[in-house]
């Protein structure tokens, strides 16, 4: 893979941007449930689109659109028994844009997988009803890992592994698939300085009957998953102000290849009606600037960051003023015109 020899000579891999919020602000549609799976079957033209413009800005590697497409999370939609088909249409799209715009340079489709699950109406806090139970869900990492590896992806990323016991499940099924697997944690930085998972219940968007598990001390995620495999681990989905401790725990646990793709939205209490609920489950709030997000990846890159991109909240033209600002090395391509 072109990826591995840009590791071994020390380039930088620029990955794509966010994509769901993405689609979502090009006007595609969103389920309450699924997020930004059904786009794959309702708003095809839009998850394309986005492929496309980050590849006109120069990304070396694009994320499907299947962060929320396994089976347990597609049932909170009614679209269970479309799984296979959903998760071919995403690698489909990927594909068909890189072969619309970037032919002339390698390019490599990462397979997204995570272990989201289906939300609340009105919430982003699980639903009861669509929870699996371990053996199934396992087996639903699995079937989504193979539909991706035999559909044509490059490599599996895990996005948004915040915990061991989901996270383990879903590594152990990327890893089973024999592709390369990039790890990426997301965390969350307590008022005390303790860097820990993703901390669910500082995003004020939990149903009242919801209690989010207690985090994990970061360190302690990063030791468990590192024993099951992976060839790059990474922070991602995370805010630019955890990003940067975050990488420093990775960096003592990790001597491979680190990974950083943060989110730029800066999560706020969202009003709520009657019932305790927000309307939608809108992620809208307070953005990092494209100018911000481009300096904090430039100082990542410099203190040995390889692979970098963006997350939930980041635009084409975070993308643009990142890759601008990144070293010469990271910077040889040039834009697809």
């Amino acid at each position: 893979m072109i990826l591995d020899e840009k590791i071994a000579r020390g380039d930088v891999i620029v990955l794509d941007g966010a994509t769901g919020t993405e689609i979502k602000r090009l006007g595609g549609k969103m389920d309450n449930a699924a997020w930004c799976a059904v786009a794959n079957i309702t708003s095809p033209e839009k998850v394309q689109n986005v492929h496309e413009a980050y590849l006109h800005a120069g990304a070396d590697v694009i994320t499907t659109n299947t962060f929320a497409t396994c089976r347990h999370v597609l049932a909170g939609a009614g679209l269970d028994n479309d799984t296979i088909a959903i998760n071919q249409r995403a690698v489909t799209l990927a594909r068909n844009a890189r072969d619309a715009v970037a032919l002339s340079r390698p390019v490599a489709i990462a397979g997204s997988m995570s272990n989201t699950v289906a939300w609340q109406p009105g919430f982003t806090s699980p639903d009861p009803q669509f929870i699996p139970a371990e053996i199934q869900e396992s087996a639903n990492y699995r079937e989504m890992a193979n539909t991706l590896a035999d559909s044509g992806v490059d490599f599996l990323i895990l996005e948004m592994m915040l915990d061991i016991e989901h996270a383990s499940r879903a590594l152990e099924a990327a890893v089973g698939t024999g592709l390369p697997v990039w790890v990426g944690i997301s965390c969350s930085l307590e008022d005390n300085g303790a860097v820990v998972g993703w901390d669910l219940a500082t995003q004020g968007r939990s149903a009242t009957d919801h209690r989010p598990p207690q985090p994990l001390p970061l360190g302690e995620i990063i030791d468990s998953l590192r024993k099951i495999g992976g060839d790059v681990f990474g922070i991602m989905h995370s805010t630019v102000e955890a990003t940067t401790p975050g990488l420093q725990i990775l960096r003592e646990r990790w001597s491979g290849p680190v990974m950083a793709y943060p989110e730029t939205l800066r999560h706020a209490q969202l009003p709520t009606d009657q019932t305790g609920r927000s309307p939608t489950p809108s992620l809208d709030s307070d953005e990092v600037s494209p100018e911000d997000f481009a300096e904090a990846c430039r100082e990542w890159v410099s203190q040995g960051v390889q692979i970098i991109g963006g997350c939930c909240g980041t635009t084409i033209e975070h993308m643009q003023a990142m890759i601008q600002r990144l070293p010469a090395q990271a910077t040889n391509r040039s834009p697809v015109s």
